[in-house]
């Protein structure tokens, strides 16, 4: 029970910090203007309007590559558990559902959002399979 617990929860965190990770890399190589301190939902609506196609497709694949690795963690950690891969990969789902509802997105990012928790946690289950129940 520790374990699944611990996998689940590992899981999450190592996500998150992928997620943080790959779109910082994204604001490297893809630099955006300058937004002020409190942006307006409109301000916010445009900076995403005129980001750069690589900006957006990174942040897609930060959804990707933390799906893929925080559950692949929990899988390993929880000896293969089920219920751990499912958390951390409902978590993902729901955070990427937040972002989407926060501010206007353009509809293949809607839909990319929607679908690479999903096949990062198909992936992620082939790398490390469920235990026997």
């Amino acid at each position: 029970m520790t374990r699944k617990i611990t996998g689940a929860v590992a899981g999450i965190v190592l996500a998150m910090l992928v997620v943080a990770l790959v779109q910082m890399v994204g604001h490297y190589l893809f630099p955006e203007p300058e937004l002020p301190a409190n942006p307006s939902p409109q301000q916010l609506n445009d900076a995403i309007a005129t980001a750069p196609v690589g900006s957006k497709a990174m942040v897609v694949l930060s959804w990707f590559l933390g799906a893929l690795i925080g559950v692949w963690a929990a899988l390993r950690i929880s000896n293969g558990a089920r219920r751990s891969a499912l958390v951390v990969a409902g978590a993902v789902l729901l955070l990427t559902i937040a972002v989407l509802l926060s501010v206007t997105h353009p509809t293949w990012m809607v839909a990319g959002g929607l679908l690479v928790p999903i096949v990062a946690t198909f992936l992620a289950t082939r790398i490390v399979p469920f235990a026997e129940a």
